[in-house]
């Protein structure tokens, strides 16, 4: 007697839980660590000067992701997204910074020490120490003009305190500020498809260091992000771009999840075959991407033999052949008990697609022969 059975496979929700928080701890602490290896190298590049509200931000954002690693690593996770993200953009502005004021920094910086020297007031010498205090170049360049206006004020004794030096520097500085805020608007909107497509490229390297059981799924999921990128125009929205690219990275994690359970199915299976004493063959990988299936074949000293055939999407057909009489029935039961109580592996929606009782009906036939035969 024969038998085969399509059917769904899925672990306990509590197993594929725990896979999945696995599957965001490992990718958030890779993430930090790398996240934690920039910011060590921005700090050396002096972005703090540059950024600082950008800086302290991420800052924040890396004590939050060590915190949650600890207390919700699927917060963590998209946590580190969203820093990922910002990453590309800093370096830019930075870039920008530098190319269009670093120079005149230190030339400004030089021009301070030498006019602090030649103050001919406490007023003047209070003006350029609060100038000295100064250390964001964006800052300082929208700066210079209402600064000018400052010290022809003290020259005209228009100022009378040092208190009211300090307050229309503090008052010079609040307005620069808000034009900075407007300068690094105007440029991440100017090069917004040159930072997204960098985006784009670090999930796409990210992608290429996960080990994936089916590397066409892998290759399939980087052609999605290389799709998107190719797709980047001036007119694209930065939040819908995130949130596509965020998908595809969810996706990748699914799939590395959907990987990760088969292969638990894939080791329940066979030692339940084992524990049924069959001799069961390598396991083998048959078709591409979300088509693909592991194929096991087992057999017995006797003859008997079971397939398995487990997909990617929880589909499972299996089948036990050349049994004789109802033994069949009785090691798919054991099967399907064991396998749930013990491995975890639940089957549902299972239908018989074949069976063959030819050879329990040639064994009826024959004790029926003998039968007629001893009467």
């Amino acid at each position: 007697m024969s038998h085969e059975y399509d059917a769904r496979y899925e672990l306990e929700r509590k197993r594929r839980e725990e896979l999945e928080r696995k599957r965001a701890a490992e990718f958030s602490e890779r993430a930090f660590r790398e996240i934690s290896a920039r910011f060590s190298q921005m700090k050396n590049e002096e972005y703090d000067s540059y950024i600082p509200d950008e800086m302290g931000e991420l800052e924040r954002n890396m004590k939050s992701i060590a915190n949650l690693l600890q207390t919700d690593v699927f917060e963590a996770r998209r946590l580190c997204y969203q820093v990922q993200n910002s990453l590309d953009s800093m370096a830019f502005l930075v870039r920008s910074a530098k190319e269009e004021f670093a120079r005149q920094e230190r030339l400004r910086y030089e021009e301070i020490q030498r006019k602090k020297a030649e103050a001919k007031s406490k007023f003047e010498e209070s003006f350029y120490a609060q100038l000295s205090q100064i250390k964001n170049p964006a800052i300082a360049n929208f700066a210079v003009q209402d600064l000018e206006n400052v010290k022809a004020k003290i020259q005209n004794e228009e100022i009378s305190s040092e208190e009211e030096v300090v307050q229309e520097i503090k008052n010079v500085c609040e307005q620069a500020d808000e034009k900075a805020k407007k300068w690094k608007e105007e440029k991440l909107e100017k090069e917004k498809v040159a930072i997204l497509s960098a985006q784009i490229d670090s999930a796409i390297k990210s992608t290429e260091k996960e080990e994936f059981e089916n590397a066409d799924n892998k290759n399939s999921l980087i052609n999605e992000m290389k799709t998107l990128k190719d797709s980047l125009t001036s007119e694209s929205s930065e939040s819908e771009i995130t949130e596509k690219l965020n998908s595809i990275r969810s996706s990748v994690d699914d799939s590395l999840i959907d990987e990760e359970v088969r292969r638990e199915t894939v080791k329940a299976i066979i030692k339940e075959l084992k524990s049924q004493e069959f001799t069961v063959e390598k396991p083998q990988i048959f078709g591409t991407g979300k088509d693909s299936y592991v194929l096991i074949k087992a057999k017995k000293p006797s003859g008997k033999q079971a397939s398995c055939k487990i997909s990617l999407e929880g589909k499972l057909n299996y089948r036990f052949d050349k049994y004789e009489g109802m033994t069949c029935l009785k090691d798919i039961e054991k099967f399907n008990v064991d396998l749930e109580k013990i491995y975890s592996v639940k089957f549902s929606d299972e239908r018989v697609i074949w069976e063959n009782p030819d050879r329990l009906s040639r064994t009826q036939e024959t004790a029926s022969d003998t039968q007629r035969r001893n009467m």
